[in-house]
């Protein structure tokens, strides 16, 4: 008979089950089991309603579709079966239905690389979903783009992607992160270029906080292609989520993945921002119609590409000892400049002002939308100057206005409020100051929006106005009226006449803000009628009439200061043209992508009107640009001119107009910022050189070129 197995004492102590007196219930129990069950009930509970609110969206998105016939043809729910989108929506619906509602069983290692797969794949993905978002509406052929921005668009989404998976160690959260910012990035840009006609930019981020504000005024198209992208961001982040968690890295094999992906992000920072590569390969980021390129580069690429040019480069040839040398004629004579005129000078720029039966072939109209603007004539200068933006970026029009700088030497997708005014900085206001002028500046809108809060007392102003500043205002749509803002800069100056000191006010309107629609009409007279077939009858025709209330605004600005003694002149002139859609702009112009550049000038005119009390010489200048304005104004009513004014008058005579867009030489020629085949490319590099000194000169700035006197 066998002996038993004789156990060392030590032995048995090993085999024994260890169990913690403090991990012990009443009955001597392992607390442990009777949690571990508590908790899995806990989780399958949360992974139920997961699944149900997961099914449950899926079965919404399937009945809204149902719910709107112009995804399916427009023509009830007789065509819903007769399109191959319904059949797309039943199979795509029913098959992520089934994946949403059937647990994940998946074993531990195919879960890992299911998982893996998915991370590798999902660039694809989202970036596939975001080009059939684009690919009708801006004509973009996957097989014709440049193959070098395909490459960077996917190089960039890994590092996205694989940033938050190092961050998060999640591939559900990382995947599903990334494909609704891009998601929301290009829904959102579809509805930007709708209300302003122009596509987002990297410099529109310094704006979100303004867009945010104005927000409300605009309505809200969900056509098929955003549906669409809203679908597959659904699905995406539905399926990301039915991986299990499960570890992706140690943390050596993560801190080799972090150093991996610094070399590439590095590497992809030094190529885009700090070589000519793009340009070697035909990728450039130019002008403010971003969205004409999408079909070369595609959307993402080409919204990343205007972040790569927000530096501003030193023109060639700087130096200060250039900038003096360029200075030096416009120095000499500031005595004469103590025998100028001090009138009054009232500046207004009036929102989206704009004469669309002057625009192109132009808007037929049952009557007259500026009728008394276009009966002044006596002591009065009109024209039309062209303006560097569209549809938005008001502040860019302001800065070129009040610094003389033009934004075409600028960042395209830069806003100057924001970028170029970063602390006290020489301008037409700062030198009417200097001259003994009380300046004011009033915009019946939020005061922060483009910073023009912290912006307008860096220039110069002494007071500044803003909606919360209008007590009892009358408003047209959702905007504080004209008329409101006219008794108020009557008001003012009845304030300031009792101090002996001229007053330059300086206004932006707001009436004739974008959003033209007609839910939003309050108020507003909209008798006049749009008679052209084949345009946006609802946005040209509010627009038309918003015209109509500015025009008689002005009117009564106008018959004010006729009863006046006091030398006033009155300036009022558009900052941008309003985006009425783009079949009217087909109409008025033609196709955007098939217009010249000179051609598409014709989106950037504007009017301008200066009157004064008193005697001028009437003048009618057929064109200018919004960086000359003041300068011809000076010139020709004796007012205050500085050192660089003078400069651009000068200039103005050779290249009449000079905009982000190219500019007019005085011999009708017109070229391109960049073109150095042009006659005059040393003369558009010398103002380079004088406006990068006036912007970023700081100590070195040649601030007599920027004063009334030495």
């Amino acid at each position: 008979m066998a002996e038993p197995e004789r156990i060392h004492p030590r032995r048995r102590e090993k085999r024994m089950p260890k169990v913690k007196k403090d991990a012990q219930g009443e009955n001597g129990q392992d607390a442990r089991t009777e949690e571990a069950p508590a908790n899995a009930k806990t989780g399958c509970t949360v992974q139920k309603a997961g699944r149900f609110l997961g099914a449950g969206v899926i079965v919404f998105l399937l009945i809204w579709y149902c719910l709107h016939p112009d995804y399916y043809g427009g023509k009830g729910f007789g065509a819903l079966f007769t399109n191959a989108r319904t059949y797309a929506m039943i199979v795509g619906a029913s098959v992520l239905l089934a994946v949403v509602l059937i647990p994940n069983r998946l074993p531990e290692e195919i879960n890992r690389r299911v998982g893996f797969a998915w991370l590798f794949l999902s660039p694809f993905v989202i970036y596939f979903s975001l080009l059939y978002l684009n690919a009708v509406k801006f004509s973009i052929h996957f097989t014709k783009l440049n193959k070098i921005a395909v490459l960077f668009t996917f190089w960039f989404l890994y590092l996205v992607v694989f940033f938050l998976v190092v961050l998060t160690g999640s591939v559900r959260v990382s995947v599903s992160v990334v494909q609704t910012a891009v998601a929301v990035l290009g829904i959102v840009n579809c509805f930007v270029i709708g209300f302003r006609g122009m596509a987002l930019s990297a410099g529109d981020l310094f704006s979100l906080k303004t867009a945010l504000t104005v927000a409300s005024s605009y309505e809200y198209e969900i056509d098929w292609y955003v549906f669409a992208e809203v679908c597959l961001t659904v699905a995406v982040c539905l399926l990301s989520c039915k991986l299990r968690s499960f570890r992706l890295f140690s943390w050596k094999i993560r801190m080799a993945v972090s150093g991996v992906w610094l070399v590439l992000a590095g590497t992809f920072y030094h190529i885009c921002c700090r070589t000519d590569f793009l340009e070697q390969h035909d990728i450039r980021s130019e002008g403010f119609t971003h969205q004409l390129r999408y079909k070369e580069y595609d959307m993402l690429f080409t919204t990343l590409c205007t972040g790569f040019y927000l530096a501003v480069d030193k023109p060639e040839g700087y130096s200060v000892q250039k900038v003096n040398e360029i200075a030096r004629p416009y120095l000499s004579g500031s005595e004469e400049n103590s025998d100028y005129e001090t009138p009054n000078l009232i500046v207004i720029m009036n929102e989206s002002f704009v004469d669309y039966t002057q625009i192109g072939k132009g808007l037929e109209l049952s009557d007259d939308c500026m009728p008394f603007i276009r009966s002044l004539t006596e002591n009065t200068i009109k024209g039309n100057a062209y303006a560097s933006i569209f549809g938005g970026n008001t502040p860019n029009s302001e800065y070129e206005f009040l610094t003389g700088n033009t934004m075409g030497f600028l960042p395209p997708s830069s806003v100057g409020f924001h970028l170029f005014v970063r602390g006290e900085m020489p301008s037409l206001v700062s030198e009417y100051k200097a001259a003994g002028y009380h300046t004011l500046a009033m915009h019946p809108y939020r005061g922060t929006n483009y910073r023009r809060n912290i912006v307008y007392p860096q220039l110069g102003f002494d007071t500044y106005y803003a909606r919360v500043d209008f007590p009892h205002p009358y408003y047209i749509r959702k905007y504080i009226s004209d008329q409101t803002l006219v008794e108020r800069i009557i008001e003012e100056y009845e304030k300031n006449r009792d101090t002996g000191k001229p007053l330059l006010s300086y206004n932006v309107t707001v009436q004739n803000h974008g959003g033209y629609v007609k839910s939003n009409v309050k108020n507003l007279d909209t008798s006049i009628q749009v008679l052209t077939p084949g345009v946006n009858k609802t946005r040209t025709q509010i627009h038309t009439n918003l015209i109509k209330a500015s025009d008689k605004a002005f009117q009564n600005l106008v018959e004010y200061f006729s009863g006046q003694e006091a030398p006033t002149v009155i300036l009022m002139f558009g900052d941008h043209q309003a985006n009425l859609g783009e079949n009217t702009y087909e109409y008025l112009i033609g196709k955007e992508e098939e217009l010249t550049a000179e051609e598409q000038m014709e989106k950037y005119k504007v009017p301008f009107v200066a009157w004064a009390n008193y005697d001028i010489q009437e003048e009618t200048i057929e064109r200018t640009s919004l960086n000359y304005l003041y300068s011809i104004l000076a010139e020709r009513l004796d007012l205050p001119m500085t050192g660089y004014q003078k400069y651009l008058l000068e200039l103005s005579s050779e290249i009449p107009v000079l905009t982000a867009g190219g500019y007019w030489t005085a011999d009708g020629d017109f070229y391109a910022l960049d073109d150095e085949t042009s006659p005059y490319f040393e003369k558009i590099n010398e103002y380079h050189i004088l406006e990068y000194n006036y912007i970023f000169g700081k100590d070195k700035r040649c601030m007599e070129l920027f004063s009334f006197s030495q």
